[in-house]
């Protein structure tokens, strides 16, 4: 069956693509997916999953715009034609107070 993969920003350079299509057998998982990509990018796996085997909670993985954290997460089942976008880390993300100033009107 065939995929649509997308690799967002830092992503898509540790990769060289943006965007591609990847043959895989029947039923293969978002794991096996990364697993196959892996095969051919080189450090994919390593970048997205921790030494357990789980998917770093600072990234993001997409089937058909759904989060495979709604899904079945790594062990979402793809099927044909489906899109996967693999989303890093966005900048900022600052996550203590906020501060609200104001202004004098002088």
């Amino acid at each position: 069956m065939k995929l649509r993969v997308k690799f967002l920003a830092s992503l898509s350079e540790l990769t060289g693509v943006l965007k591609t299509e990847v043959e895989v057998p029947d039923g293969v998982t978002v794991r096996k997916l990364i697993d196959i990509l892996t095969e051919r990018y080189g450090k994919l796996r390593e970048e997205l999953l921790d030494e357990r085997g789980n998917l770093r909670p600072m990234y993001n993985i997409l089937v058909n715009g759904r989060a495979i954290e709604w899904l079945s997460g790594l062990e979402t089942q793809l099927k044909d034609g489906d899109e996967v976008v693999f989303i890093p880390p966005a900048a900022g993300g600052y996550r203590g107070p906020i501060l609200h100033t104001r202004r004098s009107r002088n």
